[in-house]
């Protein structure tokens, strides 16, 4: 039994060597050999450890503890309760565009080349062999067919800049018509002078010299800018003896009136009145700070929270010939298509000529309505001031007198208004004059400050010159 064990031992072993292969043999004196013999996963271990350090800032040792843990101090009471999900679908928020993620650096570590994204000039790019050759062609004068047009459209340039006509210097004397057209001369006022065959100039020199002489006008000068009368009739309420329906119809304007600007203010002082109330000193410094400590203590969690979540975008890839071909042809399939549906779309148009006819009329029909709108509108424009400066026109208050006011007489009348306002009105409401507003200056000088000589302190003496200031006594 024991040689048989013996001997089934030593064929499994005979058998075991026969099935292992041979080693490689493996030159350890060449470079290639040492990354298949050598281990080295503990070296690179310890140098990805510190490239992630260097990516992050700071190895973890260094780090305080602020910006690796929180300390919750909230309980469960002073969290927020999470509200019920609404129907209404939230905005998103417009964050940093997905095709600019790729640029933002997303590691602490420094470009050790500068100027490594510098855009090369012109002269830098290509071939410097090529670019020599290209040099000397074109001293010799062989210029390539592409920049033969290019020099061709630069002349022109330059010649059309040389034959450019110069702006006119400002004019001093005006020997022509400035509202006529191009070479009319000046008007003549004396017929005997104008007939004369004489030069423009001296029938010029002629009427100024006789004092007659007249200059061409604007016609818009001659042209009405307001339909409204120089002097209107006043209201007959306003008669020192007007009948009772007059002065209750004017009485009932003014009344109107002075509703009207009473709810104006009523309402200015509803939407003001928050933002004129007096806040006491102290309040107003509790809500200053409240104001300048806002949002302080949560500055550094959203920054952690946009340095983990950054978006890894992978470069796209750009289109092969293949690609670029079918979208070539769909492209010109899609002109196609378009063009035989204008094509449809004009013969199908012969059909409906009694429709366009139908529409050409109607859009006639509201041109012309439109037309009479606006003519309508121009005119009553004519009755109305307009904006001619920085300010509106503000009409007069209603000149009225009450019940127990009016006497009967000329006499005994009560005046309301003044002549002098009244015109000046009258002629901002006709736009001879803008409105305007009385400005009054107020002049505010420095206050000086000086120091008499009997309250300024006494200034010290030097220690060298102590006994030259000292007067002998006698």
């Amino acid at each position: 039994m024991a040689t048989s064990t013996l001997g089934a031992a030593w064929l499994v072993d005979e058998s075991d060597k026969l099935n292992k292969k041979k080693p490689k043999r493996i030159v350890k004196h060449k470079k290639k050999a040492w990354r298949v013999t050598s281990n080295v996963e503990d070296v690179e271990r310890f140098l990805e450890s510190k490239r992630l350090d260097e990516r992050l800032g700071a190895p973890l040792e260094e780090r305080p503890s602020d910006s690796l843990f929180v300390v919750d101090t909230k309980t469960e009471a002073d969290k927020p309760v999470k509200s019920e999900p609404t129907k209404k679908r939230k905005i998103k928020e417009i964050g940093p565009l997905r095709c600019y993620a790729i640029l933002t650096p997303n590691s602490a570590v420094t470009d050790p080349l500068k100027k490594r994204n510098r855009v090369r000039r012109p002269e830098e790019r290509g071939d410097p062999l090529l670019r020599k050759i290209m040099e000397e062609r074109r001293a010799n004068g062989k210029i390539p067919t592409r920049f033969l047009q290019s020099m061709k459209h630069h002349q022109e340039n330059v010649e059309a800049l040389a034959k450019k006509k110069k702006p006119e210097r400002l004019r001093t004397t005006f020997d022509f018509d400035l509202w006529g057209d191009a070479g009319d001369s000046l008007m003549i006022g004396d017929k005997k002078v104008s007939a004369l065959d004489l030069s423009d100039e001296l029938k010029t020199y002629t009427m100024e010299k006789m004092g007659k002489r007249i200059y061409s006008r604007p016609p818009t000068m001659f042209k009405k800018t307001t339909g409204l009368k120089p002097v209107e009739y006043p209201h007959p309420g306003t008669s020192y003896n007007p009948t009772y329906q007059d002065h209750q119809a004017l009485l009932k304007e003014a009344y109107n009136l002075e509703t009207k600007e009473m709810k104006e203010e009523v309402r200015t002082r509803r939407r003001l009145g928050p933002m004129l109330k007096k806040i006491p000193v102290q309040r107003k410094e509790e809500d200053w700070w409240s104001e300048m400590t806002q949002g302080l203590g949560d500055d550094e969690e959203p920054a952690k929270e946009e340095e983990e979540e950054v978006p890894c975008v992978r470069p796209t890839k750009p289109k092969t010939r293949k690609q670029k071909i079918r979208a070539k042809a769909l492209k010109w399939q899609d002109m196609r298509r378009k063009k035989l549906k204008e094509a449809k779309k004009r013969l199908l148009e012969f059909d409906r000529l009694r429709s366009i006819r139908r529409e050409i009329r109607k859009s006639e029909e509201l041109t012309a309505k439109r037309i009479e709108i606006r003519k309508k509108e121009k005119e009553a424009k004519m009755f109305k001031p307009a904006m001619l400066g920085r300010h509106k026109y503000v009409p007069p208050p209603i000149e009225v007198n009450l019940s127990e006011e009016i006497t009967g007489t000329l006499r005994g009348l009560k005046t309301e208004g003044h002549v002098l306002i009244d015109r000046y009105k009258s002629m901002q409401r006709r736009n001879i004059i803008e409105p305007r507003i009385r400005q009054t200056v107020v002049f505010k000088y420095k206050h000086k400050v000086f120091t008499k000589r009997s309250h300024s302190e006494p200034k010290g003496l030097k220690v060298g010159n102590r006994d030259k200031d000292k007067t002998p006594v006698q």
